[in-house]
Parts: structure tokens; sequence; C-alpha cells
């Protein structure tokens, strides 16, 4: 899920709490070239997440993005 009426998403929303939910960021800029980009970096975390290794770009709630 990436996007939601109120954002940041509080951070008490249930939703954090769901472990078959992932909460990810949108993004709400289009540059030359961003499709690839974006499919390059989903790539690049399922591999991470399949070698269980860190995400890039794990959105922190306490930050608020």
């Amino acid at each position: 899920l990436d996007v939601f009426s109120t954002e940041p998403l509080p951070a008490n929303h249930p939703l954090w709490g769901y472990e078959n939910v992932i909460v990810t960021p949108h993004c709400s800029s289009v540059y030359e070239g961003w499709e690839e980009k974006a499919l390059d970096m989903f790539a690049d975390n399922l591999s991470r997440y399949r070698r269980g290794e860190k995400l890039l770009g794990v959105v922190d709630p306490r930050r608020g993005y």
C-alpha cells in the first residue's frame, strides 16, 4: 500500500501492525527514466528480500516517511 487519505500514515494506524501488509512510499514527481529507475529499485529490493538482506528505502513511520 502506498497512498492514504491522511499522509503520512499516522504511527498508531492499524495497518502498521499487520504482518501481511507492506506500506511503501509513493512518488509524486515524474522525470525522464523514472519508470526504469523504479523497476531497478524494486528488482534490487526483491533480490535483497529473498536473500534476507536489509531493504533500501524502507518507510520509517517515526520520521513520517
